[in-house]
């Protein structure tokens, strides 16, 4: 049985620039996209197919699966050159495709905090997207088991970025 799957538009509003996407980012049916805690900033945006995207900027959300009363932090960037990867505790590698384009991703862990006492799970995906010129950088972190975050990896794959 294929689960089913909905999009989300990660986005952000520039008061000059207007609204510009970083992602439309496919989910399985259970989980939403609300606000993150980091305010989002755009730096430069490109056109594709009348549409802006940020081709340089962060955004910030959080995935929720309201009835398992789970959460996960996301952090997007994107950039024109490319963006540093996190370093990452016992990371397995792989590749994937994202929006056509060949992805490399990490699970890992990382601690985080003033003195690096909270642990989190990290799925860290990038690639580079020629249509739109940028680098694309996706953090995904929770608390719970990197297992959680793996099973996200086949929706997230079906993901657009232009």
């Amino acid at each position: 049985m294929k689960s089913s799957t909905r999009d989300h538009v990660v986005a952000a509003t520039h008061f000059v620039l207007g609204p510009s996407n970083f992602i439309v980012l496919r989910l399985p049916e259970n989980w939403d996209l609300r606000l993150g805690r980091m305010p989002m900033d755009i730096d430069y945006t490109v056109f594709v197919d009348g549409v802006r995207w940020a081709q340089a900027g962060q955004a910030s959300a959080l995935l929720v699966d309201a009835k398992a009363r789970r959460a996960i932090e996301l952090t997007v960037q994107t950039a024109r050159e490319t963006v540093s990867p996190p370093k990452l505790v016992d990371a397995r590698r792989g590749s994937c495709r994202i929006g056509g384009h060949d992805a490399a991703y990490a699970i890992g862990a990382a601690n985080f905090g003033l003195f690096k006492t909270k642990h989190y799970a990290v799925l860290h995906i990038a690639y580079r997207c020629p249509e739109t010129q940028r680098a694309v950088d996706l953090r995904f972190m929770h608390k719970g088991s990197p297992e959680m975050l793996e099973a996200l990896l086949s929706s997230v794959e079906r993901s657009r970025c232009h």
